[in-house]
């Protein structure tokens, strides 16, 4: 064999070592494309060992670089290796995953979509203007699925375990335009062994009684009627099944009561608020976690609220025994304002009295008497207010409660399709009246 061909077979051989070399590190790249898997490496590591470097830059005692570059040595310790752009890339998903919500910030960011829901990891299901679709987003398998919502979890302080299997939390600081009201299942009571994660979204610039007219959620008469009945100090009750405006409407009008008037609102989920109330309070529900004892239900702080020097007692949902200090609270002199689930206005109070009887004997008679107080009773259906009706008083003979249906929104058919619009049936009782005019008599002496 000649010099010249040895000369040639060792530099094949060079280059083939060259070249073995250059794929391999081709390999190792196009492996780490999958950001989703880093990231849970990544997540795994930061949040469960050494959350208090997060912690520090959260609360600006470190900077962010600094936890990049910890990212860094991390990546180079465990022999992930990537390009600059990769890198680049994988710290900014990393930063929507821990000041964010990662792969499902982009629903959230949405002003249109209102409800996230992920039923399987290629199944995210969305409400966008009142309709239910698909989401064009997905993970990347149903592990990634379940270390997500875990991650969701720890992130908000919350562990999800068989003794811990449903999680309901509130996140008001992550997203600057909505609040995040979270619910988790676990697999440990769902059929499919996935996790389920749910999220309603509420704005934080909140919508007033002049733009849900514009959503038409109620005409300019019905606006007017609102107004006059939170001016005149009239009790509310706001009924209808979940996502049909109930705490919208609230949030719009608890901004138009009167500014002297002293509020307590206790809440599960903490979707009341406002920025314009100077005198409001609003307590939230602690529920025991896992072997812990300490919890404080609705019900502990309705009782509560009621030795408090306050002239509206609010409740953002109405769900059991809290019900009767809110029916003692309006039958002692206090403005009421609540919601709670129902097919009609009249069929609410039913519903009242159902919970009312968690913790009392008494007879449904006296206990309808107590919520003859109650003023206006307000239905809604698909962000629409469906029905007004006043409680006018209370028939001792038949030991039931007089309504007046007020308003109603009718849908006519006609020969082309259907027509709808709100209608007014009958004008105010003397009680809502009467009370109006205390109110108007009241606010004129201390104008003066």
């Amino acid at each position: 064999m000649s010099f010249l061909s040895l000369n040639r077979k060792k530099d094949e051989k060079i280059n083939e070592v060259i070249n073995n070399q250059e794929n391999r590190q081709h390999d190792r790249l196009n492996l780490q494309v999958d950001y989703d898997l880093i990231i849970d490496k990544i997540l795994s590591e930061f949040i469960v060992n050494r959350a208090s470097l997060i912690n520090s830059v959260e609360r600006g005692i470190r900077q962010k670089k600094d936890l990049n570059n910890e990212i860094l040595i991390f990546l180079k310790t465990n022999e992930i290796y990537l390009t600059k752009i990769q890198v680049i890339e994988l710290l900014k998903r990393f930063e929507t995953y821990v000041w964010g919500y990662g792969i499902l910030q982009e629903l959230i960011d949405d002003n249109d979509i209102t409800d996230i829901k992920t039923i399987d990891y290629d199944n995210i299901r969305i409400k966008t203007k009142g309709k239910r679709k698909k989401a064009n987003i997905k993970f990347s398998s149903r592990e990634s699925l379940k270390k997500y919502i875990n991650y969701i979890a720890t992130k908000n302080n919350s562990m999800l375990s068989e003794i811990n299997a449903i999680q309901k939390f509130t996140d008001k600081n992550s997203c600057k335009k909505f609040i995040l009201r979270i619910n988790i299942s676990s697999e440990f009571i769902n059929s499919n062994d996935l996790p389920c994660l749910i999220i309603r979204k509420i704005p934080k610039d909140k919508y007033n009684l002049d733009k849900l007219m514009e959503l038409d959620m109620f005409n300019d008469d019905i606006k007017t009627y609102l107004r006059e009945a939170i001016n005149g100090g009239l009790t509310m009750f706001f009924t209808g099944k979940g996502a049909s405006g109930k705490t919208t409407l609230m949030n719009a009008l608890i901004d138009e009561i009167p500014k002297d008037a002293a509020c307590l609102v206790i809440q599960e989920a903490e979707e009341l608020f406002t920025n314009k109330h100077p005198d409001m309070i609003f307590q939230k529900v602690k529920q025991a976690k896992g072997d812990g004892k300490i919890q404080y239900s609705l019900r502990d702080l309705s009782i509560n609220g009621l030795l408090s020097d306050v002239d509206y007692f609010i409740i953002g949902e109405i769900k059991g025994g809290e019900a009767y200090d809110m029916a003692n609270a309006i039958y002692t002199g206090h403005i009421g304002m609540a919601s709670v689930h129902g097919n009609s206005a009249e069929e609410a109070i039913n519903k009242i009295v159902h919970y009312m009887k968690y913790v009392s004997d008494m007879k449904k008679g006296e206990l309808l008497e107590m919520l003859s107080n109650i003023d206006t009773l307000i239905f809604m259906k698909d962000f629409k207010i469906m029905q007004i009706s006043e409680v006018c008083g209370f028939d001792y003979e038949k030991q039931n409660l007089i309504f007046n249906r007020v308003y109603e929104y009718q849908i006519n058919e006609k020969k082309d399709g259907y027509v709808s619009n709100f209608v007014r049936l009958n004008d105010s009782c003397d009680k809502i009246k009467n009370k109006k005019k205390y109110c108007d008599f009241r606010n004129s002496i201390m104008g003066e």
